[in-house]
């Protein structure tokens, strides 16, 4: 199986065995230009001869129409994902067309309807999910430490510092280190003041930005890098059962 993730800044692929061993992976900027760098891809994805491909997108329509056209080319089957509010695994509070495909496959790819759940996705935007015994309670989006970055250096005319380091919350004796430690400090302290109203539910991490953040929260995180692999292979092994 070859599985696309087309995220807002990244094209990520894993290609797995019958058993869903990863034997081929990569990540690449599509600099919103997607179905461009799919069609660099394709005599690699020929060559890898999947069954089947699973795609997980965030771009909208209009560009997942041109993922289509290409992907077309290779004449192997593919489908995208569609985030359904009453999928049997797993229900969620949120109305289908609001919820995003990549948030969702996240909270599929860890729901177990034995625990309570919070689900942290730390990619180009930080989303908190509250899943209970795999209902989904409702959430939190952020934007990400970079993107909070640009943000304040955007909006201010006196802060032009755009190094730095993300690696501490103790209070900055310059403004590069103030900038980055009050970024850095205002999602950590989200997610330790979720933890702290919601103590009985597990917390686990996802994305880029994981490891960074997880060292800083207040109780242990279980950091799971494959979230939306597992939710993807999940979300077209029950669609097709």
């Amino acid at each position: 199986m070859l599985w696309l993730d087309l995220g807002n800044t990244r094209l990520k692929y894993w290609l797995t065995d019958d058993i869903g061993q990863i034997i081929s992976h990569d990540a690449t900027q599509h600099l919103q230009a997607p179905a461009e760098l799919l069609m660099g891809l394709t005599d690699r994805f020929e060559r890898y001869a999947p069954d089947f491909i699973g795609i997980s997108s965030v771009l909208g329509d209009e560009l997942n129409a041109k993922v289509s056209k290409t992907l077309s080319r290779l004449n192997i089957p593919f489908e995208f994902v569609h985030v359904d509010a009453e999928y049997p695994l797993m229900r969620s509070a949120y109305d289908a067309n609001q919820l995003g495909c990549d948030r969702w496959l996240q909270m599929l790819g860890a729901v177990d309807k034995t625990k309570r759940q919070c689900v942290i996705g730390c990619g180009t935007a930080v989303t908190i999910d509250l899943i209970d015994h795999a209902t989904h309670l409702g959430g939190y989006i952020f934007p990400n430490i970079y993107l909070q970055r640009e943000s304040l250096f955007s909006g201010t005319k006196q802060i032009t510092i755009s190094n730095g380091t993300f690696d501490s919350i103790t209070q900055g004796t310059t403004t590069q280190d103030a900038v980055h430690r009050g970024i850095l400090l205002s999602i950590v302290g989200a997610v330790n003041e979720i933890s702290n109203r919601h103590p009985n539910f597990e917390l686990i991490m996802t994305g880029g930005d994981a490891q960074m953040i997880a060292q800083h929260v207040n109780r242990s995180v279980r950091i799971r890098d494959d979230l939306l692999l597992n939710g993807l292979a999940r979300y077209f092994d029950h669609s097709k059962k």
